[in-house]
């Protein structure tokens, strides 16, 4: 098994003479192993190698086992050990994300800084075949395209050495050899998808249906691989010049099959990493008998947009949030620019829409105004209970770029406002009172 995991590195050329590798290295089964393959491999070839393991703070005593282990298994064969540091739960809560991306997140993040730091070329990953049908299978759930089931892929400066090898040849391999190694009892689990996916479906199907289920699995992958390559797109042909910015043109896209369509839209996906599914590929489609001009809010903060023939992703502006500090004190009445809006206060006893609230506050009060920040809530008209506003944002649809934008009227410390989005339950001014009304437009409609 060693021999035939070597000669695949040496044939397509994975590790090579001169290289300088970063071993995203855990303790566990599959990491040690790969650091066993790359010991084998230096007899061979003249390369260097590291490790970088991550103390992630989720297992408390067992994750500091963990680190001392990784930094045991660096000082037993001469070679420097990075740790790092990093809770998958503050990055999951900060990012709004799952803690199997937050992981994901702080792992490649840090292999390319230890990778920078020793001017190294190449990050050595210990994904193994299980690895790679249990992905096919999470990805098949989620509706992934043709080529999102290839299997998890070396791809730029990531290698995946091992990714061939099942993992009971792997536990064999070590356990015959008295190799020691770390057990994650997480991975025992089945919270996480992809833990539920090796730990119910893949043995359920085994033992009801074929018991070479992953055999049959890893062959329908190689044969995705072998017709994505006969299907390879080659999206200069679909290009052009607009406005010295390189566009995609539909004209050109509509004139192909439905198939390869959808295909020219995922290859354009993949050049900014983007992830793909049917549906998402099925809307862009869509946009193309649309008229005028439309936008797609992708992952990543990147936007696909479409304006007459063409279409292009680029970057949002999330800078604009971070740039905006306004923090201002007010004493009612006042008028007054705020960012793109005008925001002003008149006593009143009715108000209409969204664009006017009327308020319990009175004549002298001092009010806050100032964007939004983290953890921000409100409790909103006609409910008992408070919201955050990052949510009522996102539900109300107000597009991502102009969230950092819209003001808030803040009364010690409580947000009376966000102004033209939602009003406050302990703000409202009592039926057929008088109060002071808030109002907001836009400068443009001075």
């Amino acid at each position: 098994m060693l021999e035939k995991i070597l000669k695949k590195i040496k044939s397509e050329n994975l590790i090579e003479n001169g290289d300088k590798i970063v071993l995203g290295f855990s303790g566990g089964p599959d990491s040690v192993f790969l650091l066993e393959v790359l010991k084998k491999l230096k007899k061979e070839l003249n390369f260097e190698f590291v490790l970088a393991h991550i103390n992630h703070l989720f297992r408390g005593k067992n994750s500091d086992g963990d680190e001392e282990f990784s930094l045991l298994s660096g000082e037993k064969i001469g070679i420097p050990v990075f740790i790092k540091k990093a809770s998958m739960e503050e990055i999951a809560k900060e990012k709004g994300i799952g803690l199997e991306e937050a992981g994901r997140i702080i792992r490649y993040e840090f292999f390319s800084e230890v990778l920078e730091k020793i001017n190294g070329n190449k990050i050595a990953v210990a994904h193994n075949l299980d690895d790679q049908i249990e992905n096919f299978l999470f990805r098949l759930i989620r509706g992934s395209s043709l080529e999102g089931l290839e299997g998890i892929q070396n791809r730029e400066n990531i290698i995946r050495p091992i990714n061939e090898t099942y993992k009971s040849q792997i536990l064999n391999y070590l356990d015959v050899n008295k190799i020691e190694y770390r057990v994650d009892e997480t991975n025992f689990e089945n919270d996480f998808t992809r833990n539920s996916i090796r730990l119910d479906l893949i043995p359920f199907i085994e033992e009801r249906y074929n018991t070479n289920f992953k055999d049959k699995i890893h062959n329908l992958i190689e044969e995705i691989k072998e017709v994505n390559e006969i299907l390879k797109i080659d999206l200069k042909k679909y290009k052009v010049l607009k406005n010295e910015k390189v566009v995609l043109n539909i004209d050109l896209i509509l004139k192909e099959e439905d198939y390869i369509q959808r295909k020219i839209i995922n290859e354009y996906f993949k050049e900014f990493s983007l992830e793909s599914s049917r549906e998402k590929i099925i809307n862009v489609i869509k946009l193309f008998q649309s008229s005028g001009s439309k936008n797609i809010h992708l992952e990543k903060n990147f936007i696909l947009k479409k304006e007459y023939k063409n279409i292009w992703i680029e970057k949002e502006n999330i800078d604009k949030f971070e740039s905006i500090n306004i923090d201002l004190l007010q004493k009612i009445p006042f008028k007054i620019k705020v960012n793109d809006y005008i925001l002003e206060t008149v006593e009143d006893q009715k108000s209409f829409g969204k664009n006017e609230f009327l308020t319990n506050l009175k004549i002298g009060d001092i009010v806050e105004i100032r964007c939004r920040k983290d953890g921000d809530r409100i409790k909103p008209l006609g409910m008992s209970s408070y919201k955050k506003v990052k949510d009522i944002l996102i539900n109300e649809k107000i597009p991502k770029e102009i969230r950092g934008t819209i003001p808030l009227i803040v009364k010690e410390n409580e947000i009376v406002w966000i102004a033209g989005v939602k009003k406050s339950e302990n703000f409202k001014c009592e039926k057929n009172e008088k109060g002071i009304k808030l109002i907001i437009r836009r400068q443009d409609e001075e």
